[in-house]
């Protein structure tokens, strides 16, 4: 008989319970203290079973198609919530358990049966990723009831099943095999399938593959980095109603040393897992330890612990060996320099950098920042910014000098004028050229030394690295191979950078003037300053010639 019908509000038919029993019965715990125990399921585990694996209330027995309301799944989880082992379990119910819709008992309630001849694949963009997945399901295999079975080999590399199919993990680059017959794959951190390197191209074959099939698939996955464009992202933002989507959603925390609001939201995460309601996961141990720790991006932290979708970023420079590469010796008047130069005029600060031609080692000449509590009618002291930069010029011999424009324009032609052919304008927002900038620093960093300014080492420890936007492609390049160029960004709110970036564009101006063969014993020396005052062509009412305004 057809299904009875709803007797609770809300209720629908499903497999979901049979599977869990299933599981329950056949899965052990495959790693830690409890290895070998029962494989017990969180109630958020049976959560997402029971709608994995609902039915269409007047869905005919296998093969009528589209019994299962959904044909795909993404569960997204924090970090050590169980993803694995739980996508590992749901493998081996596929593989044996009674996944696929068999018809209606005499009670109206849904029967499900083992799928005849299941080809499964842990599909993954590395072999340490399928791993992830595949060592939990070896060890459930091996170490429960299932390895007994007649006909049962479980392999390395794969698992031969009792009844000729078999289970195998397969990266991306195998794309031979993924043509293969599939009817059940999980994509192992599909949050990593992103278009650079195929990897998108590559899920989106085999979710292909599996349909034709009458096959399913479920991504398995941390929160992503939204400048990526991965497969995770796009499943979660596609809205395909016969996809179940499964994730708490975070509530962001504003201070990670706010240890109440902390606590509060990683509970909320970690939810069954959390050693608190019974599970395994340490919140107010180890958990805290590295929500906390500076051994990782702050954007990393969020994503991968508070299930935060969060754009990643990368340190500029690492905190602890900036503060080792700091040297006493100074500049000596005569040394041959290359300068940096990234200016505001209020709110942000301006800044003056130079790179000693012969070793690398930066030193701090200027850096001129708005005060905390400055109103809008504060203005940085231009016309002391001028002569800083001419003294330098007098004092020192300045090679070449990269400075951004952006509301220094004036300045910048009266330094053209007065030191021709050495500074030339580096706009940081034109990206092709501030990243090329961005990749020599990031190149040589752990080598670069400078003079122990804090200033500067707060500016730096302020700066880190995100994605711009996306390459264009050279002819002939691959979509897939397409890459983001490198941009300079603020850690947070209301600090300063600007001797960063002024860090980096006298770092880049030294590797051209070395390019230009200006570490050569018979390099000519800069020509003689011209003699223009700063106020030329100028009222005394000008900007350039009056501080403040």
């Amino acid at each position: 008989m057809p299904w009875r019908g709803p007797s609770e509000p809300g209720e629908f038919p499903t497999l979901g319970y049979d599977v869990g029993e299933w599981i329950e019965e056949h899965c052990v715990v495959p790693d830690g203290y409890r290895m070998g125990a029962p494989y017990r399921l969180t109630d958020e585990m049976w959560t997402f079973l029971v709608h994995f694996y609902r039915l269409y209330p007047h869905a005919g027995p296998w093969p009528a198609p589209d019994a299962l309301r959904y044909v795909g799944g993404q569960l997204r989880r924090s970090q050590k919530w169980g993803k694995d082992p739980f996508g590992a379990a749901i493998i081996l119910a596929e593989a044996l358990g009674p996944t696929r819709f068999d018809g209606w008992n005499a009670a109206g309630d849904p029967v499900g049966s083992p799928y005849p001849s299941p080809l499964i694949v842990c599909l993954g963009t590395a072999e340490d990723q399928t791993d992830n997945t595949w060592r939990p399901l070896l060890s459930m295999l091996r170490g429960g009831p299932l390895v007994d079975l007649p006909g049962m080999d479980a392999g390395q590399t794969r698992v031969e099943l009792p009844s000729g199919g078999r289970i195998e993990p397969v990266t991306t680059s195998a794309r031979a095999r993924l043509g293969a017959p599939m009817t059940f794959v999980t994509l192992t951190e599909s949050h990593l399938f992103t278009l650079q390197g195929g990897f998108r191209k590559v899920a989106g074959a085999v979710k292909r593959n599996v349909a034709g099939m009458d096959g399913r698939w479920l991504e398995l996955t941390n929160a992503w980095d939204p400048t990526e464009g991965s497969e995770a992202q796009v499943t979660a933002e596609a809205g395909d109603e016969r996809v179940y989507v499964d994730t708490v959603e975070p509530q962001r925390v504003e201070s990670l040393t706010d240890d109440e609001a902390l606590y509060a939201e990683l509970l909320r995460q970690y939810g069954d897992s959390a050693r608190e309601r019974g599970g395994w996961v340490n919140i107010r141990g180890r958990i805290f330890h590295e929500v906390r720790s500076a051994r990782h991006m702050e954007s990393d932290r969020r994503r991968f612990f508070l299930n935060e979708i969060v754009v990643g970023q990368a340190a500029l420079v690492d905190p602890t060996h900036w503060d080792l590469q700091a040297r006493e010796d100074q500049l000596r008047p005569g040394d041959r320099i290359t300068l940096g130069f990234d200016g505001s005029r209020n709110r942000d600060a301006t800044a003056l950098i130079a790179c000693r031609l012969g070793d690398g080692r930066l030193f701090t000449l200027g850096v001129w920042e708005s005060p905390q509590n400055a109103d809008r009618d504060w203005r940085v002291d231009r016309v002391a910014v001028d002569r800083r930069v001419r003294d330098a010029f007098g004092a020192y011999q300045v090679v070449l000098m990269y400075a951004d424009p952006y509301r220094w324009q004036d300045y910048l032609d009266l330094w053209s004028a007065a030191f021709p052919d050495r500074v030339l304008e580096f706009p940081t927002n034109v990206e092709q050229r501030m990243d090329k900038a961005i990749e020599r620093f990031q190149t040589a960093a752990a080598d670069i030394t400078h003079d122990g300014s804090e200033t500067l080492a707060q500016h730096m420890k302020n700066a880190v690295i995100v994605k711009g936007s996306r390459k264009k492609l050279r002819p002939g390049e691959e979509t897939e191979l397409a890459q983001h160029y490198l941009k300079l960004a603020k850690r947070g709110d209301g600090l300063w950078i600007d001797a960063a970036v002024a860090a980096v564009l006298a770092y880049h101006a030294r590797g051209r003037a070395i390019e230009d063969g200006g570490l050569a014993p018979d390099a000519p020396p800069p020509a003689e300053p011209v003699s223009i005052p700063v106020t030329a062509g100028w009222s005394e009412t000008s900007d350039l010639a009056v501080a403040g305004f």
